[in-house]
């Protein structure tokens, strides 16, 4: 079963130096998604109102499979001006 690290990047660079077995490349995948997916839940580890993730799948020391890369950002629109209801003239 291939051996796979997730090295999350997120301002502060984190190396997984143990790493998983799973059974291919499509579970890699899933599971950076789903690590990508616990950091979307708390926006307070990305930044509060917006930021960058990457999730770095290696299957060796120096050997980049894939990235996955979660961005986001909460925005407001901005304030609308206050309606003065217009009565029509007589």
């Amino acid at each position: 079963m291939p051996h796979y690290f997730f090295d999350i990047h997120d301002g502060i660079h984190v190396i997984d130096e143990i790493g998983q077995d799973l059974p291919g490349l499509e579970a890699a995948k899933a599971e950076a998604i789903r690590v990508a997916g616990g950091f979307a839940t708390r926006p307070a580890m990305m930044g509060g109102d917006g930021g960058a993730l990457i999730v770095v799948i290696r299957d060796g020391p120096d050997s980049v499979v894939v990235n996955v890369r979660l961005v986001f950002n909460i925005e407001q629109p901005p304030k609308q001006r206050e309606r003065v209801p217009v009565t029509p003239a007589a």
